[in-house]
């Protein structure tokens, strides 16, 4: 199976499977509801980087990558675990930061 570049039809499948929705997709970074992870896209279609919210529930993260790293399988992707992040407000807002820790 060929996986497209930034496959985000079949990334959608995957979260959908988690109960979750897309909420927003930057560059090469898509923002899953309630922002307890989310996925960034590789140089190669089926690469896919995961990483938790570092305010997100620990003792979850191991059964939700298991999750989408099963059913991104199914779908020709490969979903690797990389760590955590974490958002700071800019002043005023209007923008945030994304740490990558």
């Amino acid at each position: 199976m060929t996986v497209p570049f930034r496959p985000l039809g079949l990334i959608k499948e995957v979260i959908e499977t988690t109960g979750l929705e897309i909420t927003h997709v930057f560059e090469d970074l898509v923002f899953i509801e309630h922002n307890s992870y989310l996925l960034q896209l590789g140089e190669r279609g089926e690469e896919v980087r995961l990483y938790f919210n570092s305010e997100s529930t620990a003792g979850m993260r191991g059964d939700i990558a298991r999750q989408l790293t099963e059913e991104g399988g199914k779908r020709g992707l490969t979903i690797e675990r990389c760590g955590t992040f974490r958002m700071v407000q800019d002043e005023g807002g209007a923008s945030f930061q994304l740490e990558f820790l």
